[in-house]
């Protein structure tokens, strides 16, 4: 189902508090995050394999290292960054719960800014070999939770029972705001005790806290 532009339109007038909320509402930004976010993971690899010239196989380790510790960064930014404090982080998740299929994201920007400035330290300047594998697997999770809640959020009615499982406790979460935080995975979900309960949680919270 397409998004109406006059919804789109609406979200980034209203917003007047933050200028990274409005420009992150953009679809030109939205869809481009799409592009900045993998370019730089090619980036990482490309530049780990041939200037420090890290053998391939360690290099995957360390990729897959980040990639599988990207479920607890997600984890960790959905539920006491987007959902905490007075940020723009905060006020642009507020709009995604109360209109979940507008094209909003981080500002491209703000992503490609902090990944190049830890790569800048930890693998440029401090020549820390695992850093490069460990920040392009990080940000490849990044892109898989974007496209993963993307098609979440729009009409992508998959069989998969996985997939099914995940939509539905992600749907949860936008009546029940403050369980279900993991996207991808539940795993931290159930290690921080903040999976739904129907005992513990009752309707009508506010979207985000």
């Amino acid at each position: 189902m397409p998004i109406s532009p006059d919804i789109q339109k609406r979200v980034v007038e209203t917003d007047g508090e933050h200028r990274l909320v409005r420009f992150g509402a953009g679809r030109v930004n939205y869809w481009f995050t799409f592009v900045s976010d993998p370019l730089t993971v090619l980036f990482f690899i490309v530049w780990e394999l041939t200037i420090p010239k890290t053998n391939p196989f360690v290099l995957a380790i360390e990729y897959a290292v980040g990639l599988l510790s990207w479920s607890l960064l997600e984890y960790v930014g959905h539920r006491w960054l987007y959902h905490k404090g007075r940020t723009p982080a905060h006020a642009g998740h507020k709009i995604h719960h109360q209109s979940p299929e507008v094209l909003i994201a981080m500002p491209w920007f703000v992503v490609t800014a902090l990944f190049m400035s830890l790569w800048y330290v930890f693998a440029y300047r401090l020549e820390i070999r695992a850093a490069s594998g460990l920040l392009a697997g990080l940000l490849t999770g990044f892109v898989f939770y974007g496209l993963f809640h993307h098609v979440i959020h729009h009409h992508f009615n998959f069989r998969n029972s996985w997939y099914r499982k995940l939509r539905t406790q992600h749907f949860i979460h936008h009546q029940f705001p403050n369980v279900n935080f993991g996207v991808t995975s539940h795993f931290w979900d159930h290690v921080f005790g903040t999976t739904f309960s129907r005992k513990s949680t009752k309707p009508g919270a506010p979207a985000t806290r």
